[in-house]
């Protein structure tokens, strides 16, 4: 999946996270496959690789192009960009 997008721009991304279920739970429980877990991640594009979509929620104003809240979204969970 090649994104189309420079770094900075903003991007909107739907995506399938994992989820987990805390405690015990008997086989009828855990055989139980959850409902999707959708995410909507809306941020700044700082890069790709062949595996995950960068994100950040801020980009500092200066030329170093420093970034803070930074996510890593695995492509293969990615739903939808705009």
């Amino acid at each position: 999946m090649k994104i189309n997008k420079k770094f900075g721009d903003s991007i909107d991304i739907f995506w399938v996270d994992a989820c987990e279920v805390g405690g015990w739970l008997s086989k009828d429980e855990w055989m139980k496959v959850p409902e999707e877990v959708v995410c909507h991640t809306r941020g700044y594009f700082v890069g790709q690789n062949k595996e995950f979509v960068s994100v950040v929620h801020t980009i500092g104003a200066g030329e170093d192009n420093d970034v803070c809240g930074l996510i890593h979204i695995p492509i293969g969970n990615i739903k939808e960009i705009k």
